[in-house]
């Protein structure tokens, strides 16, 4: 059985027989009751407990369309959603905050605590009874996943809270509020989660079979570390906390005092990250991973039988073109092609809450409002909720691996927003019908000679969305246009108007038909992937002045894009060295949930999420002309950044009052 589809029935008779749910992180114990022991009386039981130990991996992820961690400068969400993700960007996010939209699954607090009570009751039970069929090896590699839970479960709450309370064992349910613990050292809660996967790996297999995909593995343990290590070597909790001042009154941490970060430099962090990085990598070749490629993309397309995507310039048949637009659909397929379809780039996928074959509010949100006319004359289509940034779209490559700005043989700047098919004028508004290819007349030289990545992933006015969705044709994109897939006043909830909409995570063999059927295979979402061992390695490189590794691990990523490789000629005062691993790494891991934790451990969040900084195209009109909707126009929300917003706020407020109930606990800095 695989795990990933029976992680939610399993917990959902757990939760309902045995009461493992819990209000909040004061309530890490599932009381006690006789019929647990049933929980554990076979092998098939016991792996069904340990399953539901898993379930708040896939419910609390950066990649529901209201997770906070999109709040980054990549993309916006229509003004109306007023969800999480725009309460951070807002600036307005604050303890008492509660969104009906996904509740507080998306709060990272209460499920990873919640799931810490499932795990630890499971390590409490599994060596006391003796379940039938579970042989010794077994139990260590059950365990063994266990301190994998814990570890993960604990860095989804220190990224975003920062230094966290550290829940050890399973709690006794007669504890009182003050033996519950506060939060420890930042660098303390780092070492015990590394220590937690150090342990895990020497356990766990490198691999799991496709039965069992989305278990822990050695391989993921110590990708998952690098990722720690590299997060707690950088300038944020690396002698830069803004706070210096912020520390425990009730509560000490074994060895560090009150003290909550570390406000002295530490360039030993690198190292250790560094060599938890080359381990990660090298462990991860060794199991088999790699680099997904146009070979792998164009076996699955041949099995979807799925023509090449329209590119603007590329139009004629050449060896050239051809292989450019299989490396745009190859980028397409490596975020949507699963393990059953040789994708072994993904090391850690697992298939999220919404999303579904055929189905799925994570398909919804980016897809376009309208995307086929149905044969009774209605439309079907998606919410067009995500739109991406003018930072985002100038910040992908050109084609010859540059940023647009400091491309001598790109367009100048002048020339960005007019049209590429010079000569040529809008088409006549469809009005009856989805609009047609002549809408390409307006593509802008912006969009026009970039990287395969950008085609990949980012919708265009006047491009073409897929090229099989609309009830087995292409969808061609009229952003201009009212009656289409323009702004609309009657649907201003379902509108963000930067002129933008985002492809990754769509499948590009969906179908919709006229009959108002939808197919479409739904996506392991990426939670570690190898594009992401080679970045980590290279920031680290970087860091410690080493730049010759630092761009052979670049040059990995940019060769698959297909650039040329990297040389010291290209480390100029204009594009440092630092410059092009965020770069690169902006591009490669664009909205996969990274950008979120970048900017802030960066310590450039000020600058890159002030107010004033986000824009986009006039798309906030109804039937703009040409010119009137090419114009960089800031977008009408209310983004800002206070410090403050380096942590997220434990939540205080009726039903989950954790401070109040933790006289231990102390608030983040700001709130």
């Amino acid at each position: 059985m695989k795990l990933t589809s029976k992680i939610t029935r399993t917990a959902q008779v757990l939760i309902t027989s045995c009461c493992l749910a819990s209000c909040n992180y004061l309530d890490v114990i599932p009381p006690a009751q006789a019929d647990f022991k049933d929980t554990m009386k076979d092998q098939e039981a016991t792996l069904s407990f340990l399953y539901s130990c898993y379930i708040n991996v896939p419910r609390s992820t950066p990649f529901q369309y209201h997770s906070f961690e999109l709040s980054a400068d990549e993309s916006a969400a229509p003004y109306e959603y007023s969800n999480y993700q725009q309460q951070v960007a807002w600036g307005t996010i604050s303890p008492t905050f509660y969104s009906s939209w996904g509740g507080d699954d998306q709060s990272i607090w209460v499920p990873s605590y919640n799931s810490l009570g499932y795990v630890h009751h499971f390590l409490s039970l599994i060596d006391e009874l003796q379940p039938v069929g579970v042989t010794a090896e077994d139990k260590e590699e059950y365990k063994a996943e266990c301190y994998f839970l814990e570890a993960y479960y604990h860095f989804r709450v220190l990224q975003a809270f920062g230094p966290c309370p550290l829940i050890l064992t399973k709690v006794d349910p007669g504890i009182t509020n003050d033996g519950i613990p506060g939060r420890s050292h930042f660098d303390y809660c780092v070492d015990y989660i590394v220590g937690k996967l150090d342990d895990a790996a020497r356990v766990l297999p490198a691999t799991r079979s496709t039965n069992y995909l989305g278990r822990a593995t050695s391989t993921i343990a110590k990708a998952l570390k690098a990722r720690v290590l590299l997060y707690a070597a950088s300038p944020l909790w690396n002698g830069s906390f803004p706070h210096p001042e912020w520390k425990n009154k009730n509560y000490e941490t074994p060895g560090y005092g009150y003290e909550l970060v570390s406000n002295t430099y530490s360039r030993e962090k690198w190292t250790r990250a560094l060599t938890a990085c080359q381990e990660a990598l090298t462990a991860a070749k060794e199991a088999g991973y790699q680099l997904f490629d146009i070979e792998a993309a164009n076996r699955k397309a041949d099995r979807d039988n799925l023509g090449l995507p329209f590119i603007p310039g590329r139009e004629e048949d050449t060896e050239e073109n051809r292989e450019f637009k299989e490396r745009v659909r190859m980028f397409q397929y490596l975020i949507s092609a699963n393990e059953g379809d040789n994708n072994k780039e993904l090391i850690w996928g697992q298939r999220i809450a919404i999303d579904g074959n055929n189905s799925g509010e994570a398909t919804d949100w980016r897809l376009p409002n309208k995307v086929v006319k149905r044969s009774n004359g209605q439309y079907t289509g998606g919410w067009a909720g995500d739109a991406p940034t003018l930072y985002s779209v100038q910040h992908f490559y050109t084609e010859n691996g540059k940023l647009p700005a400091k491309d001598s043989d790109f367009y100048p700047e002048d020339q960005w927003y007019t049209r590429f098919y010079e000569g040529t004028q809008s088409p006549a508004l469809a009005t009856d019908r989805l609009d047609g290819e002549d809408v390409k007349n307006d593509i802008i030289k912006l969009n026009s000679r970039r990287e395969a990545r950008f085609y990949a992933w980012i919708a265009f006015d006047g491009g073409q969305y897929s090229p099989k969705i609309n009830n087995g044709g292409p969808l061609w994109l009229n952003m201009k246009n009212t009656n289409t897939n323009g702004y609309n006043t009657s649907n201003t909830r379902n509108c963000v108007g930067t002129g933008y909409l985002t492809k990754k995570f769509i499948d590009p063999n969906i179908y919709y038909g006229a009959d108002g059927t939808r197919t479409h295979t739904a996506i392991r979402r990426p939670f570690i992937r190898m594009g992401e061992l080679y970045l980590n390695l290279a920031e680290c490189y970087a860091a410690l002045d080493n730049t010759s590794e630092a761009l052979s691990n670049l040059n990995e990523i940019r060769r698959r894009a297909g650039f040329e490789d990297l040389t010291d000629a290209d480390i100029t005062s204009d594009m440092t060295l630092t410059d092009w691993v965020r770069n690169e790494r902006f591009v490669e891991l664009f909205e996969e949930g990274h950008r979120y934790y970048d900017l802030r451990r960066w310590m450039v969040a000020p600058e890159m999420l002030k107010a004033g900084a986000r824009y986009g195209l006039d798309g906030l009109r109804v039937n703009p002309s040409f010119e009137d909707f090419n114009k960089p126009t800031l977008i009408n929300q209310p983004f800002k950044w206070e410090d403050r917003l380096y942590l997220l706020p434990v939540w205080s407020r009726s039903g989950m009052d954790e401070l109040y109930s933790n006289p231990q606990l102390i608030q983040a800095p700001g709130y």
